[in-house]
C-alpha cells in the first residue's frame, strides 16, 4: 500500500512537473538519510516497476531505488527570475469527476483543429488513445470498461499539453 501512495504520488507531481518544466530540480531522499539530485532536464524518463524506481538519465546511465527504502521524491524550481509567472487557463474541461460510465471533454477553441486524447492508468499504461478533429464541443468517451481508479487524461495538439486527473467509480 505504501508503494502505491508512493507511486501515485510521484505520478501527480511528474505529470505536471515534468510536462510544463514548473520544477527544475527532483531530490530522492532514502530513509537512511542519503539524497540524490537531479536537474531535471538530464532526466531522460522514470520508470516505476517491481517495487522500484528507476531515473534514466539523458547520457545513458540510470539510477534505481527500491520504493520501500525511499522517504520523499521532492521537486524544487530553483529559477532565479524575478518576473511573476502566470500560468495560462486551462480552456478544456473534464467532467463529470468522478465519473461511473461516460467522461466528457469540453475541447477548446483553438487554432489547431487535430487532438490527441490520452487516457493513462496510474502506473503509465495507455489504456485510450484516440485522435479527433473536433473543436469547441463535448467530446465523450466511454470508460465503463476501466477497472476502478485514479487516471490522467492527457490532450495534445499543436499549441498545447493539457492534463486532468478524473476518478473511476
Amino acid at each position: 500500500m505504501k508503494n502505491k501512495k508512493l507511486i501515485v504520488s510521484a505520478m501527480l507531481l511528474l505529470g505536471p512537473g515534468l510536462s510544463g518544466l514548473q520544477a527544475q530540480t527532483m531530490d530522492v531522499k532514502a530513509k537512511t538519510g542519503t539524497q540524490t539530485a537531479y536537474m531535471l532536464s538530464n532526466i531522460r524518463k522514470m520508470s516505476f516497476s517491481l517495487g522500484n524506481i528507476t531515473v534514466s538519465k539523458t547520457e545513458g546511465s540510470s539510477d534505481t531505488f527500491t520504493l520501500n527504502d525511499i522517504r520523499y521524491l521532492n521537486f524544487q524550481d530553483v529559477s532565479t527570475s524575478i518576473g511573476a509567472y502566470n500560468k495560462p487557463e486551462a480552456s478544456t474541461a473534464l467532467f463529470p469527476n468522478p465519473v461511473v460510465d461516460f467522461i466528457n471533454i469540453q475541447l477548446s477553441d483553438e487554432q489547431c483543429r487535430a487532438y490527441v486524447i490520452e487516457i493513462l492508468s496510474i502506473d503509465g499504461r495507455v489504456v485510450y488513445q484516440e485522435q479527433t478533429n473536433q473543436q469547441g464541443r463535448v467530446y465523450q468517451i466511454n470508460v465503463s470498461t476501466l477497472p476502478k481508479g485514479l487516471y490522467i487524461c492527457k490532450l495534445y495538439n499543436c499549441i498545447s499539453t493539457q492534463t486532468a486527473k478524473f476518478i473511476k467509480q
